[in-house]
């Protein structure tokens, strides 16, 4: 039984989704893969409403059986960019930070990071589903405890980054079909590669991405997804950074070492390099216990505490482990952020690059332990000395 070749696409509107499912399920011998402008077809006209629940589900199941190649992949990420909306794309935004993975018993320390970024002008967008995997711990949840914004729409987004660089959306809101899409996924009790996508989709084309992964093997995928996707001109300018997260979620783990690949075409070619940010708690254990029952109010403690390990409050609730931990996640992530964004200055202006690890985990203990300095801060004077652009 020959493979159904390649076919003619149209319009949504005009175009028969029938074949794609056929494409993907003639039988052992006669079904293939879909091809990128397939993929992307695919999730244009679900989106659209030209392509049904039915033929949506059946693609995601087939596809997931059959595992996903890179091309199906790689097309998802560019329909769902496509579906999102205008105005959402036309926010400045400096960091692109996905947060759909949720954590299993700690609290979202990188919202420590992000907070404090966005305190010295950094522009941080942070987008989730915290309806994808209810039993987790999501960024959603803790936001509130750190006044950090959730909105529905471009607009009051754009004002919550101009008041305060940070914010906060829902998935469905920047594109409804991953709505629709998580919707499909708990009625079939599977997972499909749109979870993956719904990472990669950089809503305000910001110049730096984060990519966190937790299974062996999705590094490789997400680099040959940002370089397809750069190499295509799916992708804005700039840089994404792939690494292994805590519990997978987009935050770096302090008691492990972690590789960083970073893929980026700042100067129109696609670029890959690495670096590695050390173990920050050698032989360190014992952390995990209790943490599970940890208020998010714990997060705004710990932020406004100058002498955590002697606070009487925030002892109450946490171990002296458990603050080690956590402020090693919090500097281990900084410590990350700042590398990558001297990185990215460094490729996009083509200056020498400033930090190297000790020098960043240096910097970002100075930036938390100053966070509260209203002028002559850590960042700004690095920034000053060094020509760190941190925007």
């Amino acid at each position: 039984m020959p493979n159904i070749g390649e076919l003619t696409l149209a319009p949504a509107q005009e175009f028969d989704f029938r074949l794609l499912i056929k494409a993907l399920g003639k039988g052992e011998k006669g079904s293939r893969s879909l091809t990128f402008a397939e993929a992307r077809l695919l999730l244009e006209g679900f989106a659209s409403g030209h392509a049904t629940r039915v033929q949506m589900a059946s693609a995601m199941m087939l596809m997931r059986v059959r595992g996903e190649t890179l091309e199906e992949v790689a097309g998802m990420v560019s329909g769902l960019r496509r579906s999102v909306a205008k105005g959402w794309q036309s926010l400045t935004v400096d960091i692109d930070w996905p947060v759909y993975a949720g954590k299993r018993e700690q609290l979202p320390w990188l919202l420590l990071v992000a907070k404090l970024l966005a305190s010295q002008g950094v522009r941080v967008m942070l987008h989730g589903d915290s309806k994808a995997l209810p039993h987790r711990r999501h960024v959603e949840s803790c936001i509130a405890a750190l006044n950090i914004r959730c909105c529905s729409t471009p607009q009051s987004a754009q004002e919550a980054l101009n008041v305060d660089h940070i914010v906060y959306v829902c998935a469905g809101d920047l594109a409804p079909v991953l709505d629709e899409c998580r919707q499909l996924h708990q009625e079939l009790g599977l997972r499909s590669l749109i979870q993956t996508a719904a990472r990669c989709i950089n809503p305000c084309n910001a110049p730096l991405s984060l990519r966190s992964y937790f299974h062996p093997g999705l590094d490789n995928l997400h680099q040959q997804l940002c370089e397809t996707l750069l190499a295509n001109g799916d992708y804005p300018a700039g840089h994404v950074a792939i690494f292994k997260g805590l519990q997978g979620e987009t935050e770096f783990n302090p008691r492990v070492a972690t590789n960083v690949t970073v893929v980026g075409n700042p100067l129109g070619y696609v670029e890959v390099s690495s670096f590695t940010l050390p173990t920050l708690l050698e032989g360190f254990s014992g952390a995990k216990v209790g943490q599970a029952e940890l208020s998010s109010e714990i997060l705004a403690l710990l932020w406004r505490e100058p002498q955590p390990f002697l606070s009487t409050e925030l002892n109450r609730f946490m171990s002296r482990t458990m603050i080690e931990q956590a402020l090693s996640s919090v500097n281990a992530t900084l410590a990350a952020v700042l590398l990558l964004l001297d990185q990215h200055a460094k490729m996009a202006t083509n200056v020498v690059q400033a930090l190297n690890v000790e020098r960043a985990i240096q910097l970002g203990q100075e930036c938390w332990q100053h966070r509260f300095c209203t002028s002559n801060h850590p960042l700004v004077r690095w920034h000053n000395k060094e020509r760190l652009c941190v925007v």
